[in-house]
């Protein structure tokens, strides 16, 4: 990798100079997902105010980490990986995104430009004929992989209502969302974070949860909270 590449500039000039679709957004697909503890301590100075972490036993506090395609049906067709914290449970979860990146221009620019994202550009990738192996990396460099996805789970049909919180100009937003569609649990599927890297504080530290989900997410215009 260069030692001139820089992720965000690049981003940047992508959100600068690329047309997008207006909000709202659809995103018909497949979701390869994690629930993991991470250590608080690691990732609560990343958290902008006046956001702060969940508070779990043993010094930890709750993220999640995705890698999602999204065709027929979708605003955009593309590929994306995420990682993040859970801020809040109950009948309305809330998320904050740490890193967000995709592989397709006109995502970039709307992540950005309507939502104000941290989304950046890289290379989403299924890695092995067998398609057990799926990652996310920036000129060669890995940020997020999931090893040892089965073709198909026995899932259930689910429905829930979220928002992603965003910080932006000092001023707390959140973006209302919701997933419809089909759900699978399984303790097969291993996320890997490098052990240094732009994701590494968010690598599993405990017992996970990961699974497939398969349906559609519809994502809102930014509201002020």
């Amino acid at each position: 990798m260069s030692a001139l590449y820089d992720s965000a500039v690049e981003a940047d000039r992508i959100a600068a100079t690329t047309a997008y679709p207006p909000a709202p957004w659809v995103m018909q697909g497949t979701w390869v997902w994690c629930v993991h503890p991470v250590k608080r301590n690691a990732v609560a100075d990343l958290l902008p105010a006046p956001l702060k972490p969940l508070w779990l036993p043993t010094g930890r506090t709750l993220a999640f980490s995705l890698v999602g395609q999204y065709g027929t049906g979708s605003t955009l067709h593309y590929g994306e990986a995420a990682c993040g914290l859970i801020l809040k449970l109950g009948p309305r979860p809330a998320i904050w995104i740490h890193g967000l990146v995709v592989d397709l221009d006109q995502s970039v620019a709307g992540g950005r430009n309507i939502w104000h994202l941290p989304k950046e550009l890289a290379r989403i990738s299924w890695t092995n004929p067998n398609r057990d192996r799926i990652s996310a990396d920036q000129h060669g460099r890995l940020l997020l992989s999931f090893e040892g996805i089965p073709k198909r789970i026995n899932g259930f049909n689910a429905g829930m209502n979220f928002d992603v919180l965003v910080v932006h100009e000092q001023e707390l937003y959140r973006i209302p969302a919701r997933f419809a569609g089909t759900v699978g649990i399984t303790r097969k599927i291993r996320p890997f974070f490098p052990a240094s890297g732009a994701w590494a504080k968010f690598g599993v530290s405990g017992y996970s949860i990961s699974g497939l989900g398969h349906g559609r997410g519809d994502f809102g215009e930014l509201i002020k909270v």
